[in-house]
Parts: structure tokens; C-alpha cells; sequence
């Protein structure tokens, strides 16, 4: 049965609709409309179609069924407007796993603040056949991510019912919907038809208007990699996957899945897959699917509305770039508009479009997540190919005279290959680093990745799922590694390496530190430690940097028990590093953000007190003309105060920081300034009036130490540093530092830095004790030892008297 023809909804059909709808209703059919009922918003949507259209380009669609239960005007007036309907969202999203017992309906534990109870079977099928068909006559978009749709309802109502207007559809993680039941069947009717009609172009065109359909994580969707003989099992995921690439591709379909083109071994998760089967045949391919949307997920805006929106771009282009209700994409524009699709809007091409490697030149065709983000710079966003991401590029494949050219075996691979137009060999052959002669896998582990990251290491697995575990790491982290690859020169870049590449950071070594420590800069060196020279902007994202990067000066600093790299804006600023002569490091930053703010309520108490005697000095005068003793003595107050403004606070905060050789974050000059108000720390770094400063004050080494515990996620080898810590001023001491220290009985238990010492441990340390008691222990083991020895003499001499004497004995017997 043919279906009516979509008609667009135009100025004169919105009149001709509500006069209708008044019409019905003044006829008898139980309403009573009339136009002076009608409030002013209803008016205007009525008569008004740009401000209809904008408005529901701008509503999501929950709010669009509200609007639809608002009235019985607005309830007719909707149901005869097809372009309310034109692009439904029903998509729910990912549950948040809870800890707490959920109470059952029925029983007495639950009430009216407890959790609703989830929606009845097939309602969503209900409310697709019920209101959204026969009202939706011009629907183009429909999305029903991570719903309870059933796949027989919608392949065998909806899809039918407006294969002429959709154009896309998304089912990503329905897990009613499968591929291998509801999907395929459905596109291979058009695929035969298709292939039955290739002349006629309009009966071709007309066929089927779905243009994208998003399928990834429904069921029989299959994401980890699979071999070609997967293909010819009949309960393996894999052939649903790779009939509907092939599919969609014949009909012109774009999905969300797709084949990773990283060459051979140099396709991580291909690698990872060979590898961890134990295949030793080079000659077998190995499929890699991935999604396509692995950045975004299909979600579009902000899903966090109370969080500030952010100063500098963060390459969350899905999110900060795009305006959306719970991943529903709003907007009125061309390019951003709602019915836009997640593929073709900007936030999407830009990942994906006109990117070639830095190093060869050679076109980066869409790759799986691994290779995305592994082969891509986070500190410089230099992206490289397969060829150049490793230490020894790929060679060219090799052409015996089995496998001669010629036209029919060009047409043969450039139809096979049609997802990787550039290749000459199938990427998924596994001998790509022999150029395709028969070589073992010895071969294939020469070549190392050239790029690394800057500490922690994020968890991927088989399937292309990303995890990040930590402490302290939140879902902006997780989107943030998400970012690649993104162009150059657009202020994409890492704070962090922008700042040191244009000179403001230095390397921070031992011997620089020790420099600085033994100055008076501990203040500063710790303000920068803390905040270092990206404004405060910390993120526990892990970076992916290129050689050029990882040599950058002032990122990173060494170990000094186990050499390992301590990235400073993770480890540091992370606060899970140890430094020596400073305490842990979430006590300094407690005590600088305290004092700062200290610091700033004595500056404006002083400058309100500046303000309040100058006003009342300048209304005495007005009045009087001549200051009389008080005012006089307030006024001499006031100009002893110290008066400076914001540019000579910047401006000695930037000599400050120049003299100790630090670099400087945005708005830090300021901040240095207020090291002036701090309180001392411990003994360690007193500088007042005292029997310290007639001393040799220690200060420490600053050298920097590995955490005593790796934090979950972190599989980094753990340090075996035996750092010891002040008893009284809780300071950390390095085991270098250690060496001097008393090892007395009481000093092992309770161990004193050096200043603390000096001035608290000297009197309690029992060295002096125990070293007499081991003199002594030692003069009597030495006086045992002589006596021993002088009793074992006199026994000699008796032995020899008595031999002597036996012997004279019997030479007188003989004689």
C-alpha cells in the first residue's frame, strides 16, 4: 500500500489547522476552543511557523510530549503538525551503579522517596505505535539508544511505515534489537531489490531513504576482533558484524562500525589479539572492528549542567561545541542544527577529516581507538601513521610472479578493499612487516612504538573499551584522553608543553632544586610544584607524547632511589609524590591555600581601612579646612600603610619568581607575593630569631621520590625507597639525606630530622649511652679474653713442668 506524501507545514496550513481544530471543537465533539480561550503562547505557534520551527529545534523531545499534554488545543494542534515529529529522541542513559539495597515494589520498605520502578514491557512499542506512526508521517531522525524496543516491532511497523522519510535511525546498545534476527533481514530485502533494479535510478532512490543507521553494542553486535573463519560459524557474532558493514556500504548506508586499516601488527588491538591466541601463522587475517563514534558514544552536550563551563578548549568538541539535553543534539543552525546527525556534524568531521602524518605526508585514514590515541601526540598533537609511529617503518609489499598485475586483479582488490583505498594488501594479514614473504613473528617485535605516556597508563580492552583507575580521576578525564587526534596550532595543545616550549619552564633537576632550596625559594618552588605554569588547571588524564615531547625540559623529574620518571602534573600535582624536606604534599597545599587566603583578607581588611580614613579625612577637611590632633595621627597611619596596585603586585611577583629561577603560571604573580604572610613550616625551613640561625640549618634536598603505594591503576613498578619522617615536624627525609642520621635505640623510633634534632632529639638521644655501654661491654669481653689468656698460658707452663719432670724420671730408671 502506497503512503501519503509528507506535506511540509507552511504559514497558511498552521492557519488552516487551528481554524479547523476550533471549527471541530465549536461543532459538538466535547471541547468548547475558541480563539479568545487561546493563550498568547498557543497563538503564536499557531500562526507563527519560524517561531514553531525554532522552538522545536530547540526542545528535546521530552519536552516536546509535554508540550503535547499541556492542552486539548495543543494536543490537536500537534497531533496535525507533522514537523513536531520530525526527529524523536527516546534514548536512555547508561545506569549508575548503586550500592544500596533497592527496596521491591510491593514490599513495605518502599516508598515515595525510594527509586521509581522501571516502565512496563513494550510500552516504548506502544507509544511508537500509538502516537509517534500516525502522527509522524514526516519523521526523519528516531533515536532509541540503550532502550527496551522491541526488534520485531520496529522492523516490522516502524522501519515499514516510514522507510520513505527516515533517514536515520539509531538502536546503539538495544539489546531487544539483534542483527542477525531483525536488522539484516530487513536491509537484505533492499539489497535484492537493489540488485534487481540497477538501471532505473528514481525506483533505485526511492527504495529506501534511510542515509545512517547506528547499530554498535545491540545484540549479535560484535566488538572484539574475529578471524576469517569466524565468519563460517553459524553461532559467532562476527558474520552478523560483517555482513552489515558490507551492507550498509552496497546500500550507501553510513554505520557506526567499521574495520580498523593499521596495518598487520601495527593495529595494537589486532596485535593484542594475534598475540593472545597464540596464532603463529602470518598468513591469517585478523578483522578489527571498532566504533565510530568512540569519542562522542552518540552523545551530544553537556550531560553535567551545574559544571562550569570551561576557559581554555579542552578538545571536547561533542560537548563544549555543541549544545544538548541528555546526548540529544539542539540547536537551530546548519551545522549544528538538530537534525544534524552525530557523523555529520563538526564536532565529529574534525577528528576525523584531512589528516596527514607529520612525518611522511601520507593520508590518516579513521582508525580504532588504540591506534587513534596511541599514535597521536597529547602534548604537541602530532599525529603519525602506522609506518612512522614506530621505530622502524613498514617496507613495501613485495610482488612475485604468482601474484602478477593486471587489470582484472587490480578491479578484484580495489572492490575488496574498498575500506582502505590507499592499501595494496589486505591490513589484515598479520606478515606486513615482511612485505608479505613468509617470516616468523621474531621479525615483527624489532619494531617498538616511538611514543609513550608521560606516567599512568590507561586500560584498554580487546573489545576498544577505555578505562582510566585512580584516585582522584573524574569523567572529564576519561573524556579527555578521548581527544585525538586533534590539529596543531589552534590551542589544542598541553598547557604545560605550550608553556615550556616557549621558554617559561626549565628543567627541575637535583642539582637545580639544591640550588633552590638552599636560597630562599622554598616557598616559591613549592607554589610552583603545586600549580606549575598551566594556571591550575590539573587534570589526571594520562598524556600520549611524542620523542620531542618526552625531551622537553620541566615536565619531569627523576627518582632518586629507582630513577623512574615522576611526571609533575600528575605525580606532583596529584599530591602522591614525596619530597624531600617538604611534608606530604596535600599538608602543603592545605597550609599555602590557607595562608593565601589569610593573606587576601588581611590585604582588603587594610585596604578598606585606607579607603575609611581617607573618606573621613576628606570630609573633615570639607568641613573644617584644617585637621585637628586625631585626624592628623590617623592620617600618619594610613600613609605608612604600603599602597600598591594590581600591576606592582604583578610586577614583584614577577621579579620575585625571576630571582629564584621559576617559572610563573597565569595570575601567579600575586599568589607569589602572598609567601610573605605565610606561616613557617616546620623547623626544617624555620628562618626567624632563633638558635637555629646561628646553626647550619638543614633544608633538604628537594630531591623528588616515588609514592609508598601505587594507586589503583597505576601498574608502574613500586619503589623500594625507604623514606623516614620527622616524628615532630612530619618532614620527609630521603635516604641520602639519612645517612648522617643517630641510630641509637630511641632515634630509630623516633626519628628527628636534622634541625629537629638539634633542638628537640638531643636531649632524649641516647647515643652517647650506648656507645659507653659498648665501650665498657667491649672492656670486659677484652679483659675475659686476656684472662683466658693468661690461664691458658699458665696451663702450658704446668704441662711442660710435668713433662719435664716425667721425663727426668724416666732417664733415672734407666740409668
Amino acid at each position: 500500500m502506497a503512503l501519503p506524501a509528507c506535506k511540509p507545514s507552511t504559514p497558511q496550513h498552521l492557519q488552516q489547522t487551528a481554524d479547523g481544530i476550533i471549527r471541530q471543537s465549536e461543532s459538538g465533539d466535547g471541547t468548547n476552543i475558541s480563539k479568545s480561550r487561546l493563550s498568547r503562547f498557543e497563538a503564536i505557534i499557531a500562526t507563527h511557523q519560524p517561531v514553531l520551527e525554532s522552538l522545536l529545534l530547540q526542545l528535546p523531545t521530552s519536552a516536546i510530549l509535554d508540550l503535547y499534554h499541556a492542552s486539548t488545543y495543543l494536543r490537536s494542534f500537534l497531533q496535525a503538525c507533522p514537523t513536531a515529529w520530525s526527529s524523536l529522541s527516546f534514548r536512555r542513559l547508561p545506569a549508575v551503579r548503586t550500592t544500596e539495597r533497592q527496596p521491591s515494589p510491593g514490599s513495605d520498605s518502599s516508598s515515595e522517596t525510594s527509586t521509581p520502578r522501571s516502565s512496563k514491557a513494550y510500552a516504548l512499542d506502544q507509544l511508537l505505535i500509538s502516537i509517534v506512526l500516525p502522527f509522524g508521517t514526516c519523521m526523519r531522525c528516531l533515536d532509541l539508544d540503550q532502550t527496551a524496543v522491541s526488534g520485531h516491532t520496529l522492523t516490522s511497523s516502524v522501519l515499514p511505515a516510514r522507510r520513505e522519510t527516515l533517514q536515520h535511525l539509531s538502536i546503539r546498545g538495544c539489546k531487544n534489537v539483534s542483527l542477525k534476527y531483525h536488522i539484516l533481514p530487513y536491509l537484505n530485502l533492499f539489497k535484492l531489490q537493489q540488485s534487481i533494479i540497477v538501471a532505473d535510478t528514481k525506483a533505485r532512490s526511492s527504495l529506501l531513504a534511510l542515509k545512517s543507521l547506528y547499530t554498535f553494542r545491540c545484540r549479535h553486535h560484535r566488538r572484539r576482533p574475529y578471524l576469517t573463519t569466524s565468519l563460517l560459524r553459524r553461532d559467532s557474532d562476527s558474520e552478523p558484524t560483517h555482513e552489515l558493514i558490507k551492507i550498509c556500504h552496497n546500500l550507501g548506508i553510513w554505520t557506526d562500525t567499521a574495520w580498523c586499516p593499521s596495518p598487520g601488527g601495527r593495529c595494537f588491538r589486532r596485535k593484542d589479539y594475534f598475540s593472545g591466541r597464540g596464532l603463529n601463522d602470518t598468513k591469517s587475517e585478523v578483522w578489527v572492528v571498532f566504533d565510530r563514534l568512540w569519542r562522542s558514544g552518540n552523545r551530544i552536550g553537556r550531560l553535567d549542567t551545574q559544571q562550569s563551563w570551561p576557559t581554555a578548549p579542552r578538545g571536547q568538541l561533542w560537548q563544549d561545541g555543541d549544545y544538548g539535553y541528555e546526548g540529544e543534539a539542539l540547536g537551530t543552525q546548519d551545522d549544528t542544527s538538530k537534525l544534524t546527525q552525530t557523523h555529520l556534524r563538526k564536532c565529529h568531521r574534525r577528528f576525523v577529516d584531512d589528516y596527514k602524518c607529520h612525518a611522511c605526508g601520507s593520508q590518516i585514514l579513521e582508525r580504532c581507538e588504540q591506534c587513534s590515541i596511541r599514535m597521536h601526540c597529547m602534548g604537541c598533537r602530532k599525529i603519525l601513521c602506522a609506518s612512522c609511529s614506530y621505530s622502524r617503518p613498514l617496507p613495501l609489499p613485495k610482488v612475485t610472479h604468482s601474484t602478477a598485475i593486471s587489470s582484472k586483479n587490480i578491479e578484484s582488490e580495489s572492490e575488496s578493499l574498498w575500506w582502505v583505498p590507499s592499501a595494496r594488501r589486505s591490513p589484515n594479514l598479520m606478515d606486513q612487516e615482511s612485505g608479505g614473504a613468509n617470516a616468523s613473528l621474531a621479525g615483527q617485535t624489532d619494531a617498538t612504538p616511538t611514543m609513550e605516556t608521560c606516567c599512568m597508563k590507561p586500560q584498554f580492552s580487546v573489545g576498544g573499551g577505555i578505562a582510566l583507575l585512580g584516585p582522584g580521576i573524574s569523567s572529564d578525564d576519561g573524556c579527555q584522553i578521548r581527544t585525538a587526534p586533534l590539529p596543531r596550532g589552534q590551542g589544542f595543545e598541553d598547557p604545560e608543553f605550550f608553556h615550556l616550549r616557549k621558554g617559561i619552564g626549565r628543567d627541575i633537576g637535583p642539582s637545580e632544586t639544591l640550588r633552590i632550596a638552599l636560597r630562599e625559594g622554598h616557598d616559591p618552588m613549592l607554589y610552583w610544584i603545586l600549580f606549575g605554569t598551566a594556571g591550575g588547571q590539573l587534570s589526571m588524564c594520562p598524556r600520549n607524547l611524542c620523542n620531542d615531547c618526552v625531551q622537553t625540559h620541566g615536565w619531569k623529574a627523576s627518582c632518586q632511589c629507582c630513577q623512574q620518571v615522576v611526571c609533575f602534573a600528575h605525580d606532583l600535582r596529584g599530591l602522591k609524590t614525596r619530597v624531600c624536606g617538604y611534608r606530604d604534599l596535600s599538608t602543603e597545599d592545605r597550609t599555602i591555600k590557607e595562608a593565601m587566603l589569610r593573606a587576601a583578607q588581611e590585604a582588603l581588611t587594610l585596604k578598606q581601612a585606607q579607603i575609611k580614613t581617607m573618606d573621613r579625612v576628606t570630609e573633615y577637611l570639607q568641613k573644617h579646612g584644617t585637621l585637628d590632633e586625631q585626624c592628623e595621627y590617623e592620617l600618619a597611619v594610613v600613609t605608612e600603610l604600603p599602597t600598591s596596585s594590581d600591576d606592582d603586585l604583578q610586577e614583584q611577583g614577577n621579579v620575585e619568581a625571576d630571582e629564584v629561577g621559576l617559572p610563573l603560571a597565569a595570575g601567579a604573580g600575586e599568589a607569589t607575593n602572598v609567601f610573605t604572610f605565610l606561616p613557617f613550616r616546620p623547623t626544617a625551613f624555620n628562618q626567624s630569631d632563633g638558635p637555629l640561625n646561628t646553626r647550619n640549618t638543614w633544608r633538604g634536598c628537594a630531591s623528588f621520590i616515588c609514592p609508598e603505594y601505587r594507586s589503583v591503576g597505576d601498574v608502574r613498578r613500586k619503589c623500594s625507597a625507604m623514606v623516614r619522617k620527622c616524628c615532630k615536624c612530619k618532614v620527609n627525609v630521603c635516604p641520602r639525606c639519612c645517612e648522617s642520621a643517630c641510630d641509637c635505640s630511641h632515634c630509630k623510633d623516633n626519628f628527628h630530622c636534622p634541625n629537629c634534632f638539634l633542638e628537640f632529639g638531643s636531649e632524649n638521644c641516647r647515643k652517647a649511652e650506648e656507645v659507653e655501654r659498648q665501650r665498657q661491654a667491649e672492656e670486659v669481653e677484652r679483659q675475659k679474653t686476656a684472662r683466658l689468656l693468661e690461664e691458658k698460658e699458665a696451663a702450658d707452663r704446668i704441662a711442660e713442668q710435668v713433662g719435664e719432670f716425667f721425663a727426668q724420671g724416666n732417664s733415672n730408671s734407666a740409668v
